[in-house]
């Protein structure tokens, strides 16, 4: 099985949030990758254990539903016709007959939840103010707020704001870097004021 992964591209210094979340899922998919291998070959050897089993898979597991996270954020999936999602689980067959057929199935649907349609202008607003700490909300608010109106009010605000916000949380989980920078630039004055 290939680690390769078709996120794993240089970093985009334009596109700091997108470039950061390929890596995070190219780390965690080489992870993931890695670990089903060794499984596999642990089997063959008839040399693991149901305890370390376990934990294997769990650990999988957890890289797996990362990968899945990011992808939601990276790129818009379509479901695949029966064929070509079978095609796609194939290479998975060593984890068996059933996880198969459960991730062709997958495959041929939409996930729940679908992500928000103004995700990429909160993603914008996000890099804009991490490009300098003179970049205010007001501004991110006039530059990427999708109401289509020429004057913004309190909502529009809010709503850059909670977006920014489950963008920087996405980030903190799988870039931390990247808010620990953002953190930088624009300290959150609520939580200064919390600390007096």
């Amino acid at each position: 099985m290939s680690s390769s992964f078709p996120f794993d591209l240089p970093p985009d210094p334009s596109q700091p949030v997108l470039s950061a979340l390929r890596r995070a899922c190219t780390e965690n998919w080489s992870a993931f990758t890695a670990l089903t291998a060794r499984a596999g070959k642990l089997v063959a050897e008839k040399s693991l254990n149901e305890i370390e089993a376990v934990k294997m898979m769990e650990l999988a597991l957890m890289h797996a539903t990362n990968v899945s996270e990011i992808l939601r954020w990276v790129s818009c999936r379509k479901p695949f016709p029966v064929e070509q999602a079978l095609q796609r689980a194939e290479p998975f067959r060593e984890l068996g007959d059933e996880w198969v057929e459960t991730f062709a199935s997958s495959l041929q649907k939409l996930p729940q939840g679908r992500p928000s349609k103004k995700r990429q202008s909160h993603i914008d607003a996000f890099e804009y103010m991490l490009r300098s700490r003179n970049n205010t909300m007001g501004q991110a608010v006039r530059r990427f707020c999708t109401c289509g109106e020429q004057q913004h009010d309190a909502e529009c605000y809010r709503n850059i704001k909670a977006g920014i916000h489950v963008v920087s949380k996405m980030l903190h989980k799988h870039a931390p870097e990247i808010v620990a920078q953002y953190d930088a630039l624009h300290p959150d004055r609520a939580k200064k004021l919390d600390r007096k």
